[in-house]
This record gives C-alpha cells, structure tokens and sequence, in this order.
C-alpha cells in the first residue's frame, strides 16, 4: 500500500508542526498580526482604491521622567477596560553568545514575587483586581502587561510597578523557568522542521545574533545560574530601556501623575545596543543538506527580506499573506491538496533592518523534487510576475485589515504604543505604515521582491540511507 507507507513516512515529520508554531509565534511575538484571514474572494473586476481604516485615537500624552522612563498615556472611552504595558530593548538581538535565551528565563520568572509580596500573594492581588497578567520576549523587544477594569487601574499600576521594578526571582521559579525553556529550546533544533529552519537562521544570518535559534542555545541555558538572570534584569531593567504605557477608560493627567510617582524608583541607565551586526549577505545560491534518521525529508526554503523598519516592509507583508494563504497560495494550498508535501508554511520573523522569508515543508523521498521546484518556481515569479488583479485585491485587503485588527482594544493599542516607542519607530508608524501599503500596485511588488530575492537558502534534511525506505 504505497500511500499507507507515504503516510507513515510524514507522520514524524507532522509531530514536529506544533513545535514550529510555537515558534513562529516567539519570533512574531509583539509585532502586529500578519494576514491570516481566510475568507474567499476574487474579484472579477479591479477593486476601488482602498480608504485608510487606522485610527490613531485621543492625543497620546508622553512624559520622559529624570531616570529616562518614558511615560505614554491614552484615553479610550469606547470600554470600560484599562491596559498597561511596560516595553524594553531585549531578546535576540541583545544577547552576547553567553546570555542566548536568558531574555526568555528572565520574562518567564519576573512574575513570581516580589520584594513585597509572594508569588501567592501576588496571584492573589491580580485575581482580586480582575487583572490578566503576561510576559514574553522576542527577537529584539519583550513586554510586561497587565490588563483590568477601569475602577481599578490604580492597584493595577502599583501591581505592575512592583513587578518590573521588584522581582525577587525565587529559586523555584528560576528553576521552573530555566527548565522550560531548555525543553523548548532542545525541541528546537531537535525536530526535523524546526531543526531544519535552526540551520536556515545559522546559515542566512551568519555574523549576526539572529543566526542562533530563536529560543536561545540549549548550551547557555543549562549552564546559566541565578545570579545571571538577576544579572540580565540589572542590566535591562533600567530607566533608559523603559517604556510604560496605559491606554483605556482613565483619567490620563490622574494616571499619569501615578505613573510618574511608582516608576520615579527604576534605575538609571543606559539601553542595551546590539551584540553583533547585520548578517553576512550570501554570495551564491545555497544549499545545507545533511543526514538525520527520519522517514522523510524536511525542506526550508527562502531569501532575505526586509524588516519592519524598511520602506519595502509593507510590499512584504502582501507577499507574506500571498504565500501563506490557506485558500490561494499555490505552496501552503495546493501542495498539501496535491498530497506532496505536509507541514507546509511560511516564517516571515519581524526583525528590525535585514528579516528574511521562507517556505517549511516535509515530503516524502517520492514526492520532495517536486515539491521543492514547486516552492522555488513560485518565489522566483514574484520576481518577474505581478500579482493578478484577484490576488491584489484579496491580499491588500487581508494585510489591511488584519494589522489593524482589534485596534480598538487597550491590550492591543498599548502593546503597539509600548513597541512603537521602544523601537524608536514613532508613534506615528501605523499611519506611515498604512499610506505606504495603499500607495502599493502589483508592480511595486513585484520589484520589491526582485530587490531582495537574491540568493536563495535552501536547507534539507535527508532520509538516512537506512531509514529512506522502499
């Protein structure tokens, strides 16, 4: 039964697919939502220019305290939600080879308690204040955020101030970290699609901190001690690296004067600057093949991209939607509806200057040629080839709409105020970042896409010769 066997063959590589969403999620965490909507639509006929939908709200106050916090405020009367976030430099991009993944540790235990309250306590105070609680990190920024009503907004900044400003960091809570995140980060490069785009990052960001994995190196981790996590948030939890940022139904002169009398405590310093430069471009085409004991192939495939803070980012994210949509996109479509391929997606990871963009997949032996022309013969026409008037519509569409989703929320607009002003990309990047995309035709596009569809990376894991099968 050869398609029993096919099965067979992609079911380990299938297992590896829930691990490789989580980590596209690390390297998007805190970035506006790419498209991912999924509805059909193609236009017979030339769609009307697109109007703006971004809504910048109620003036946004700002105040710079003496020890460099930066102190952001909006009104928002539409709910009866209040949201605070607290944003910093940090992550990949920051960490020197001795402190890879050590952000992720850091965020993972700064909720744990306090010098004031026990980590039962703590939870006790956020349960009676209403309040949602997160922390995470990613390639180059992590945040802190606190979300409640607005009759409590007051307990929620004193709650959130104590927090970033006081953690105690116990042992058990090190030691529940760090051992998550060396499970996750083993799982990383030991997966065959997640250990396969491991070797992509190493190999398209050489010289850069990004070419080590996402999740940081399972080496650093296990080796890293208390004391360097309260070393790490010394060095990052400073004035100069803070901002703090409340958007909902408040009182913005009460809430700011609040913020400016709990946050006055943050130590002064400096932000941290990048532990490494930009990648080393590629010379040629390349291919990384190696062997591994499984059943069937595992490819990625890709090319430089631009960041988010480049002019060509918006042309990206059309891209970006056309090849991940699961109803149009001739890779992520029809190559699982064609049966050549299983895990198929796509990873665009929202880093500053220099990204890069790529096709995952797993076949059989059978099937991975056909595949994998498929995936380079699609990316190579983007080059040459505008999108068709339906794609066009479809996708501006798509990107619109969904990197402006929920921007009537606190939580969103906060994490996005808080994002804008610690990247330093102004607060008024949405708005550039939405006139850019609606100035957009297919032809802009597509020479976006020959300007940084340079040389490919192409990295494939190989059936050991045991284990490929009849």
């Amino acid at each position: 039964m050869p398609h029993a066997s096919n099965l067979l063959r992609v079911k380990r590589l299938s297992r590896s697919l829930p691990l490789l969403v989580s980590l596209l999620s690390i390297l998007s965490l805190l970035a506006p939502a790419s498209s991912s909507a999924q509805e059909r639509e193609a236009p017979a006929t030339p769609a009307r220019p697109r109007v703006p939908v971004y809504d910048p709200g109620q003036p946004v106050q700002r105040k710079v305290l003496k020890n460099g916090v930066r102190l952001l405020v909006q009104e928002q009367r539409t709910s009866d939600r209040v949201a605070g976030v607290v944003g910093l430099k940090m992550g990949t991009r920051y960490e020197s080879e001795n402190e890879s993944g050590l952000s992720q540790v850091v965020m993972r235990a700064l909720g744990s308690g306090t010098g004031r309250r026990s980590g039962l306590e703590l939870q006790l105070e956020l349960l009676a204040a209403g309040a949602t609680f997160e922390t995470g990190a990613g390639p180059d920024m992590g945040q802190v955020s606190i979300a409640t009503t607005r009759e409590r907004v007051s307990k929620t900044i004193d709650l959130l101030s104590d927090i970033t400003l006081n953690p105690a960091f116990p042992d058990t809570a090190f030691d529940s970290a760090r051992g998550y995140y060396l499970g996750r980060a083993s799982d990383d490069i030991g997966g065959p699609l997640s250990g396969t785009y491991a070797i992509f990052l190493r190999t398209l960001y050489r010289g850069s901190p990004f070419e080590r994995p996402a999740l940081g190196q399972v080496r650093t981790i296990a080796d890293c001690r208390r004391s360097d996590i309260v070393a790490l948030y010394r060095k990052l939890f400073v004035g100069g690296n803070m901002t703090v940022c409340f958007v909902g139904n408040l009182d913005g002169k009460k809430v700011m004067a609040e913020l400016e009398k709990a946050f006055a405590a943050a130590a002064p310093g400096a932000p941290p600057g990048p532990a490494g430069g930009d990648p080393i471009p590629l010379a040629a085409d390349t291919l990384v093949s190696e062997e591994r004991p499984y059943r069937a192939q595992s490819l990625v495939y890709g090319y430089p991209a631009p960041g988010y803070g480049d002019p060509d980012y918006p042309a990206f994210m059309v891209i970006d939607s056309y090849l991940r949509s699961g109803d149009r996109s001739p890779i992520t479509f029809w190559l699982p509806e064609r049966r050549l391929a299983t895990g198929v997606g796509v990873l665009y990871p929202r880093y500053p200057k220099r990204s890069s963009i790529a096709v995952y997949l797993g076949a059989t032996p059978a099937n991975w040629k056909a595949a994998r022309d498929t995936v380079a013969t699609v990316m190579r026409r983007l080059t040459t080839v505008p999108l068709d008037t339906g794609d066009w519509a479809a996708h501006l569409r798509r990107v619109q709409n969904a990197y402006f989703k929920d921007q009537d929320s606190p939580l969103v607009r906060a994490r996005d105020l808080a994002r804008y002003e610690t990247l330093d990309l102004g607060l008024d990047y949405p708005k550039r970042f939405e006139t850019r995309l609606l100035e957009l035709k297919p032809e802009n596009v597509r020479d976006a896409a020959a300007r940084w569809f340079t040389h490919a990376c192409e990295v494939t894991f190989l059936p050991s010769k045991g284990d490929s099968g009849p």
